[in-house]
């Protein structure tokens, strides 16, 4: 069992490693209520903690898929589609917060954010 787990992993690595991604992002984004900041108008929307549950949701379903070796292709499809849309518009408001509003900490998440995104497309191409 934990050998077919493993071996699923090795197979399914970038789909394995961005899911890990997502679903770390989601956690940090539901744990930290102040995040998004820019434009005061949009803060409570962005905030919300029914978008963080659903990006952690997402990254749970893509990681399970990864662990169970990818069995049903169309579902597999339809979660990298959703998280990396997810991620894509993430990497966009943030990138958004670091040129418009002057936060240069928020690089070191666009980069990441970038990096998760391209892990994502690799996972797509290999399916």
């Amino acid at each position: 069992m934990l050998r077919r787990l493993c071996h699923n992993i090795d197979n399914n690595f970038e789909q394995f490693t961005a899911a890990i991604g997502v679903v770390a992002i989601g956690i940090s984004l539901w744990i930290d209520r102040k995040y998004f900041f820019w434009p005061p108008e949009l803060t409570q929307a962005m905030n919300d903690q029914r978008l963080d549950i659903i990006i952690t949701v997402l990254g749970l379903g893509l990681l399970i898929m990864a662990i169970t070796g990818n069995k049903n292709k169309s579902w597999v499809q339809i979660f990298l589609i959703l998280c990396g849309s997810v991620i894509c518009m993430l990497w966009f408001i943030q990138l958004w917060h670091a040129k418009l509003a002057g936060q240069t900490q928020m690089a070191h998440t666009v980069i990441s954010e970038g990096t998760i995104f391209i892990l994502i497309l690799r996972a797509a191409w290999k399916i």
